[in-house]
C-alpha cells in the first residue's frame, strides 16, 4: 500500500503532471476558501453582444478573452472553469506519464514530449470542459433576468470576513433560497465584518456590484 502511494505521489509530481497538479491544489484552496466566505465567485461574461458575436470577431478582444470565447469557457464561476480544465488536464496527464512519458526518462526529449503533452491536454481540456458547461451556460441564459437595482433598499447579512472597496459578499433573503450579492464599502472607519446588516444603497452596474451602508441594530 505504502508502494503505490509512493508510486502515486512521484507520478503526479513529474512534468507536466505536476503543472496541473498544482493547478488541482490552487482551485482546491480556493473553492475553502470561497465556502469560508473570504472570497468573491466571479462569472466570466462576454457582454451583451452576445456569444455568437464575441466569437466571431475575435480580433476584438484580447488574447487570453477570446481564447476562452473560442471554446465556450464564459456564463458560469470561474472557479468551475479552471476546476474542470484542471480535473480534466490532472487525468489526462497523469495517463500521458503512466503509460507514455515513462519511455524518456531524461534529456531532452523527456522535456520535448512532456511540452507537447501539455499543450495537447491543456487543449483538450478546454474544449471538453466549454461541452460540460455549454448546457449549464444555455440553462442559466434562459433564466428571467431579475432587475438589480429592485434591491436597493433591502437589508442584507455580511458574509465574508470583511468589506472594503474592492472585496465583499453579502446574502439577501429573497424568500427562497437567498442571494449572494457582490457589496463594496468606502468607510474605511468603520470596517464591516462577518454578520453585519447592511443596506444596499447603490447598483454600480459598471462593476455589477452594491455599495452598502451599516445599518445600527438598534
Amino acid at each position: 500500500m505504502q508502494e503505490a502511494f509512493f508510486v502515486f505521489i512521484t507520478k503526479i509530481s513529474l512534468y507536466p503532471t505536476i503543472v496541473f497538479t498544482g493547478l488541482v491544489m490552487f482551485v482546491t484552496l480556493y473553492w475553502v476558501v470561497s465556502l469560508l466566505g473570504m472570497a468573491d465567485m466571479d462569472s466570466v461574461d462576454v457582454g451583451e453582444t452576445g456569444s455568437d458575436a464575441a466569437v466571431s470577431d475575435l480580433s476584438s478582444t484580447g488574447f487570453f478573452t477570446g481564447l476562452m470565447l473560442k471554446f465556450g469557457l464564459y456564463g458560469v464561476p470561474l472557479v468551475i472553469i479552471l476546476s474542470l480544465i484542471s480535473l480534466i488536464g490532472w487525468l489526462l496527464s497523469y495517463l500521458y506519464t503512466s503509460f507514455l512519458h515513462q519511455n524518456f526518462d531524461s534529456g531532452v526529449l523527456y522535456y520535448v514530449f512532456g511540452t507537447g503533452a501539455l499543450i495537447f491536454v491543456l487543449v483538450v481540456s478546454m474544449w471538453l470542459t466549454g461541452m460540460i458547461i455549454s448546457p449549464i451556460r444555455k440553462n442559466i441564459a434562459r433564466i428571467p433576468k431579475r432587475n438589480s437595482a429592485n434591491n436597493v433598499g433591502k437589508i442584507a447579512i455580511v458574509r465574508t470576513l470583511s468589506v472594503t472597496d474592492k472585496h465583499g459578499e453579502a446574502e439577501l433573503n429573497d424568500g427562497g433560497a437567498g442571494l449572494i450579492l457582490k457589496v463594496r464599502s468606502d468607510n474605511s472607519t468603520s470596517l464591516l465584518k462577518k454578520g453585519d446588516r447592511v443596506m444596499l444603497i447603490a447598483y454600480l452596474e459598471e462593476t455589477h456590484t452594491y455599495q452598502v451602508a451599516r445599518v445600527e441594530d438598534k
